[in-house]
């Protein structure tokens, strides 16, 4: 005869059984109402079996400024920008050790924008890289770090701060897509800069900080995980103050014994006149492949980081680098700005044909010429004869495949004033 179950066992497994199916039923809930930014941007992270052999830390400097699957396209590199909007190097620190639970890298590259201050997060942007994170003892430990008591709940539990978004529930919440940029952020604004009036690399700022305390401890981890670190520091127009902030960066990297590519003074041939999406700060499109293109020559010369085109375990990177390039087109087939269309030829896997008169505006107006001439930089530009009558305020672009093919884009664009074409 069997055994009667004791009503204490029969009441404890019913009790464990409520309450994982609690814990699922909140788990789906959560996920469902929260934000997906985060779920889109880690995606491809999390869903990795294979090693990323770098990963990139920092600001919305980096987020906009290094593109993985340009790395791939190449040099092989595999690699994912981890970078956050306003992330300091206290959330840094945080983040790494995340990222070494899912993956062993052999470089890590970190900016030093963040380093001059004393704040662990800015809350407006943390959820971006908490919602993600997998609960664990481990994803505890960094929110009692990185925030007061009566703020951890809502980065350990969001629904209590998402719960209310009942009536912006969509499509995208119910089949999230995932991001095709290995993390990046592409920008095609472009705003004319002024370089920056440099002082002598020997003067910093000695000031001590909290966040230079959080780079030391960040620099300790690679050392203990042997993971090589590079310390980098995108460029902007800066003015003095900063500079003597980026200067800093060659004291930690002597006393570390590790690099320092301060982009400020290193010949990266950034155009301030091309390269930036705003005044004062983030690089767009065609600068940021100045400085992806100059970082996957550093790390492929000075560190034992494979080629990995030709390893079949990879092979899933040509789909993602396919999905990359539709989108890239897709970006440039939706611009009517002929400011933001001009910059985004600059690309190696673009031909570009501009059909305009000797005289016409945009080889003598300086911003247009600069542009123009910036598509060279990556991409291939034939400069041709009009297609048809036009005058000097009318052009025409057609956009090919680099490798050949049928044509991707046109545009035909007529300036209206100084500072405005329209589409025709």
């Amino acid at each position: 005869m069997f055994r009667k179950i004791p009503v204490w066992l029969r009441r404890l497994t019913a009790t464990v059984c409520f309450c994982v199916l609690l814990a699922a039923v909140l788990g789906a809930t959560q996920r469902l109402f929260e934000r997906k930014y985060s779920y889109t941007k880690y995606y491809d992270f999390y869903h990795q079996e294979q090693d990323f052999d770098v990963l990139f830390l920092g600001t919305s400097h980096v987020l906009n400024a290094v593109y993985p699957m340009e790395l791939w396209r190449d040099y092989g590199i595999v690699s994912y920008n981890m970078a956050n909007h306003s992330e300091n190097i206290c959330t840094n620190y945080w983040q790494l050790r995340n990222a070494l639970q899912h993956t062993k890298p052999k470089v890590v590259v970190i900016d030093l924008y963040a380093v001059d201050g004393d704040g662990k997060v800015n809350e407006q942007y943390l959820h971006n890289f908490l919602d993600e994170v997998p609960f664990s003892p481990l994803k505890i430990e960094m929110v009692r770090d990185l925030l007061e008591p009566d703020k951890r709940m809502e980065y350990l539990f969001n629904l209590s701060l998402y719960h209310s978004r009942w009536e912006e529930i969509g499509r995208e919440d119910l089949k999230p897509s995932r991001g095709v940029e290995k993390g990046a952020e592409l920008r095609d604004e472009v705003t004319v800069n002024v370089p920056p009036v440099l002082i002598p690399k020997e003067e910093y700022d000695p000031t001590e900080r909290l966040n230079k305390q959080y780079l030391q401890k960040i620099i300790d981890l690679c050392k203990e995980q042997d993971i090589d670190i590079i310390l980098m520091y995108v460029p902007y127009t800066m003015p003095e103050g900063d500079q003597m902030v980026a200067n800093w960066g060659y004291v930690a990297a002597q006393k570390n014994g590790i690099p320092y590519l301060n982009f400020v003074y290193e010949d990266l041939k950034i155009n301030y006149a091309t390269d930036c999406a705003d005044e004062g700060h983030h690089l767009n499109a065609s600068g940021a492949r100045k400085l992806t293109d100059y970082l996957g020559k550093y790390i492929s010369t000075n560190y034992d980081v494979e080629d990995h085109r030709e390893d079949p375990a990879y092979d899933f990177w040509y789909q993602d680098y396919d999905a990359y390039r539709e989108m890239k087109q897709e970006w440039l087939n939706g611009q009517k700005n002929a400011w933001s269309y001009l910059l985004q030829l600059s690309d190696r896997d673009y031909l570009t044909k501009i059909y305009a008169s000797d005289s016409n505006y945009i080889y003598r107006d300086s911003e247009m010429k600069e542009l123009v001439g910036n598509i060279e930089a990556y991409g291939r530009v034939e400069c041709l004869e009009p297609l048809e009558e036009a005058g000097d305020d009318c052009f025409t672009v057609e956009v090919y495949p680099a490798e050949g093919g049928k044509r991707i884009s046109i545009r035909t664009f007529i300036r209206i004033t100084e500072d405005t074409y329209e589409v025709q």
